[in-house]
């Protein structure tokens, strides 16, 4: 197997076509043929699959697709180290985060790592951590931020917890129910509900109803983003339980009331992820760092906050 094929079977599937990978790897569509037909020769199996419309990889072919992903982006890495380690500070750094901790911890975190390496790239994926579990274990994104409960032994990713994930109940300003202290009071109210594509966060907005043995909440809206829930909470009486860290913005604050809640609307914490196995280069694990004390300057300030 060589370098070269590897390459190959990535650009078709990533675009679909021999032809299209072929330009986009500035090479001729005969030479992408030649290649692919001979990895399949070599396996013993067909890896893609001729249609119409373009090139499918077969089942072989996406288990070979995955492995292929994470060579890749171990060579990647590797290159990108090596040249670190010698002082060229110029790679990337592929970081996941949940919205709550782009808002809370990487303004901080950028700030510091821009500072220290002006040269390097970051690129930032705005994402609970199911939808991204594959391409942290195999290697396209270096590690996550965001909420994430002990995965248990036997796990391929360790994480450390950087603060509690408190949630609150937001109403627009003016809302009748503003002043409401318990949540049991809120059984007769109609709810928006962002849909959580993450195992860790799905159930955070039933939990409390249901620990306290409630009707679960009246949800007449469901939204798959943090703007459309909170403009529908801005001009409507729905109501709506969002992280806390969620309001830190001036324009959150200006548009919204927080109930003053007396039970406490617990959630996963909020944590950093990264693969057991797999050691961050220089500029990954500097990174790493920076979110790990703007986590603690932010737990920090909120006890801060709280005693005073």
């Amino acid at each position: 197997m060589k370098l070269n094929q590897i390459r190959d079977i990535i650009a078709t599937a990533d675009s679909g076509s021999l032809r299209a990978a072929a330009r986009q790897l500035g090479v001729t569509q005969p030479a992408i043929t030649r290649s692919i037909r001979e990895l399949e020769r070599e396996l013993g199996v067909p890896l893609f699959e001729r249609h119409q419309f373009g090139m499918q990889p077969t089942a072989m072919g996406q288990v070979m697709l995955k492995r292929a992903r994470a060579v890749q982006e171990e060579l990647r890495r590797a290159t990108e180290e090596i040249g670190q380690l010698q002082g060229e500070m110029n790679g990337e750094v592929r970081v996941a985060m949940s919205a709550i901790s782009t808002f809370a911890l990487m303004p901080p975190a950028v700030k510091s790592f821009r500072r220290a390496h002006p040269k390097a790239i970051l690129k930032i994926t705005e994402s609970f951590y199911a939808p991204i579990e594959s391409q942290l274990l195999n290697g396209e994104i270096d590690f996550f931020v965001g909420p994430f409960s002990d995965p248990g032994r036997g796990s391929r990713v360790m994480s450390e917890m950087l603060f509690k994930n408190e949630r609150v109940v937001i109403v627009r300003k003016g809302h009748p129910l503003a002043q409401i202290s318990t949540i049991r009071d809120l059984g007769d109210t109609e709810w928006v509900k962002q849909a959580l594509p993450d195992r860790e966060s799905e159930g955070d907005f039933e939990r409390p109803f249901s620990q306290l043995g409630l009707p679960m909440p009246r949800i007449v809206m469901h939204t798959t983003s943090s703007t459309a829930t909170l403009l529908a909470v801005a001009n409507s009486d729905l109501l709506t339980s969002v992280p806390k860290q969620m309001l830190n913005a001036p324009v959150s604050s200006e548009l919204f009331d927080v109930l003053p809640i007396r039970e406490e609307l617990d959630a996963a914490p909020i944590c950093l992820v990264r693969r057991v196995d797999l050691s961050l280069t220089p500029l990954a694990e500097f990174m790493f760092d920076m979110f790990r004390r703007a986590g603690l300057q932010h737990s920090r300030k909120t006890e801060k906050d709280t005693t005073s």
